[in-house]
């Protein structure tokens, strides 16, 4: 499926008015059929109140002529005062017709005649009402009696003209329950079909865009474990979006760091090459001078000489230690595992700066129990080597260093024995700000150590990389009688001596 090249709030805006405009659709269209379905309710409501008005007339009008045949037959006061209120109903039930039925063109012809019986009804029935029987003379019979018989032609007259009304009005009763169950039937079918239909769209442009989505996020994944593992990347992924963008700016990045670490190899091989070689030899001409190999030298010139020894000294010292680092922190420096005791290992770094403690009149005691550790016992040396020197260059003359070896209890998850090597002076310190930094390349606790101590701000890191390259880890505490605890710890190989 093509892919539309938008961005992905254009994506997530197609995503959602999409599928409201299907829902707008739906609610018109539902809207329109509950319309129907209501207007067929007031229809058939509007029938059953003309019907109900009609049969309420056609009673009020007997009810009239009732009580105007029963007054003139009797004078009762009950019938006499019941003739004004079935007036009074007759109008009300005419007035309530003209309502219900004036914007029915099919009933105007049938409710003029209506008014026409109604009205003629009443004159007759005022008539029948007020003509008093007090002579039951032939004439007055006679008229009575033609009287009675014209209000059985008005009743039978209004009931003809009603029937009309009734009938049209009885036939939309019958037919609405139909229609009002159809309508509903087709309310029922386009609930079921507007919701079908906006799922399956939400569907189908939830998977037409999040498929394009997902598999260039793969294919950027994809790209970062190549970074790591050093493979080429893929091809860049298609498209205008922030995706898009961020592959590209990734794939700039990846180039970029190419370049850099060619170009950092470059100077490596450089400063390997082309720096350690020549001062190797200044190193040795140097030497040579101040050992008198080339003549005695005046005392002032001998001391500039050994100055420049001591410089160039330590410019290999900062060269090596960097080539070291370098090889170390990319993993390219081959360990030689083995078994190595760890009384051993101390007693070998510890006769390794014996002879500077010694200069300065510093103690170093050990303690240490008799376990094994695996690791690679030249790389360990140096570790403990470099933090010995340390600790003798920040100690005060005179003073002790503690050199202390431990087995770390088993963890509960049932993770290898793990051997700690401690280092305790009673020197100047770390600041806690600072026990993170120093580990980092070129870091010290203060700028002048450098200069000062002679240090290049890369034991520390070289230290790190090679206790992490054994699995391992180190860092720094304070010391409760003053001073910092260096401490490194390897797995132990659970073998003791």
């Amino acid at each position: 499926m093509a892919q539309l090249n938008l961005k992905i709030s254009q994506r997530g805006f197609l995503l959602v008015s999409i599928p409201l405009v299907f829902e707008i659709i739906f609610v018109s269209v539902l809207t329109s059929l509950i319309t129907q379905v209501e207007s067929e309710m007031r229809r058939e409501a509007h029938a059953k109140d003309v019907v109900r008005v009609v049969y309420k007339l056609q009673r009020d009008i007997i009810d009239c002529a009732t009580a105007a045949g029963s007054y003139n037959l009797s004078q009762d006061a009950y019938s006499d005062q019941r003739f004004p209120l079935a007036q009074r109903w007759i109008k009300q039930d005419l007035k309530e017709l003209d309502a219900l039925v004036a914007n029915s063109p099919g009933h105007k012809e049938k409710l003029e005649r209506v008014h026409q019986v109604a009205e003629n009804g009443l004159k007759v029935f005022e008539d029948l009402k007020s003509r008093q029987a007090q002579t039951a003379t032939l004439d007055s019979l006679i008229g009575t009696g033609a009287m009675l018989t014209r209000v059985r032609s008005l009743v039978g007259q209004l009931g003809s003209t009603t029937r009309d009304i009734i009938e049209e009005e009885e036939r939309i009763l019958s037919q609405s329950p139909v229609m009002q169950s159809q309508q509903r039937e087709l309310v029922q079918k386009a609930l079921i079909a507007g919701v079908g239909v906006n799922v399956i769209v939400a569907i189908v442009l939830a998977m037409f865009f999040s498929k394009g989505i997902t598999e260039r996020l793969e294919v950027m994944t994809q790209n970062s474990r190549r970074v790591a593992k050093g493979e080429p990347l893929n091809e860049p992924v298609d498209g205008v979006d922030e995706i898009a963008q961020l592959d590209q700016t990734f794939h700039r990045m990846v180039d970029e760091l190419n370049e850099a670490e060619r170009q950092k190899q470059q100077l490596l091989q450089t400063v390997s090459h082309d720096l350690r070689s020549p001062l190797s030899s200044v190193r040795g001409i140097l030497t040579l001078l101040s050992a008198g190999a080339m003549g005695d030298m005046p005392p002032k010139a001998l001391e500039k000489v050994r100055i420049a020894e001591s410089d160039v000294e330590r410019l290999i010292r900062l060269i090596n230690d960097l080539l070291d680092l370098e090889k170390y922190s990319e993993g390219k420096g081959k360990l030689e595992f083995s078994q190595v005791p760890v009384k051993r290992l101390v007693e070998r770094a510890a006769n390794s700066v014996i002879a500077l403690a010694e200069s300065r009149g510093i103690n170093v005691s050990r303690t240490i129990d008799p376990e094994n550790i695996s690791g690679d016992e030249d790389r360990l040396v140096q570790v403990v080597v470099n933090l010995l020197s340390n600790a003798i260059k920040f100690s005060p003359d005179g003073g002790e260093i503690e050199v202390e070896a431990e087995a770390l209890a088993k963890s509960e998850s049932g993770q290898p024995k793990l051997i700690e090597i401690a280092i305790s002076d009673r020197g100047r310190g770390v600041p806690e700000e600072m026990r993170e930094k120093i580990f980092e390349r070129f870091e010290q606790v203060k700028k002048s150590d450098a200069t000062e101590g002679g240090g290049s701000g890369l034991g520390l890191a070289i230290c790190k990389s090679i206790v992490e390259l054994h699995g391992g880890s180190i860092g720094v505490r304070e010391n409760p009688g003053g001073g910092s605890i260096f401490w490194f710890r390897i797995p132990s190989s659970d073998d003791s001596v």
